[in-house]
């Protein structure tokens, strides 16, 4: 489950929580809760999470994938103190840029390895890549946890969902709406969400193979590269 928050625009200010996930068949977003609080608090996200819980409970292999946020992080272990939390890998890469900025070109596309390693191993690799760069940036990263950010030290199977990207193309969609009145954005939010939903389940009805189209065109891709791969 992937969560946002994004500010409003409007006369009365306040902000926009959102929580989605990604439909595992086909890739596509699915959007789960969002609700307009006052300010971005411990009490706010701590509300929004226990109305998600009481809604869909808590999922095997479930995880929380969210920015730095710190109210978020003192929400989630309040609410849902048995799943873990993880760290969008490009918000996470913002924070080492920062703090690193001399040698921050270098570490970029280091940093994505890491976090995309399946194994221990090649982590490892990577990891030794970046000391040799700038060794201070390993204990920066080990204190914030690896099993926070990396596929390879991860509690759960992450997948693809290394980023909250998917959260923020919804902040994206409803980026004019945001300047709306709150019950127009309400309304806003339910047609845009509502035609989403229909648009995938129209699409899902239309499909004859067990896969989504997205992975069944991936598998063939790959099928076709492998037939032009040769054995030494």
């Amino acid at each position: 489950m992937i969560v946002d928050g994004s500010f409003l625009k409007a006369s009365y200010k306040g902000t926009i929580l959102t929580a989605c996930t990604q439909d595992g068949a086909v890739g596509k977003i699915l959007p789960l809760a969002y609700a307009i609080v006052d300010l971005e608090n411990n009490k706010s996200w701590e509300w929004f999470f226990v109305q998600i819980k009481g809604t869909f409970g808590v999922r095997e292999g479930m995880c929380i994938v969210s920015d730095r946020n710190e109210s978020i992080f003192n929400a989630t272990k309040a609410v849902y103190p048995e799943v873990p939390h993880c760290i969008c890998t490009f918000h996470l890469w913002q924070n080492v840029k920062r703090t690193f900025k001399k040698h921050h070109k270098q570490l970029k596309d280091i940093l994505f390895a890491l976090a995309r390693a399946y194994t221990i191993e090649k982590f490892e690799y990577h990891m030794t890549e970046m000391c040799k760069i700038d060794p201070r940036v390993q204990p920066y990263l080990f204190e914030i946890g690896y099993e926070k950010w990396s596929r390879a030290y991860s509690k759960v199977k992450k997948s693809m969902v290394m980023t909250s990207n998917i959260a923020e193309s919804i902040n994206a969609a409803n980026k004019d709406a945001r300047e709306l009145s709150v019950m127009r954005l309400l309304e806003y939010m339910t047609n845009l969400l509502q035609q989403w939903n229909n648009k995938n389940r129209k699409s899902a009805m239309e499909t004859s193979i067990e896969l989504g189209e997205k992975y069944n065109k991936l598998l063939r891709e790959n099928l076709i590269a492998s037939e032009q791969m040769t054995v030494k």
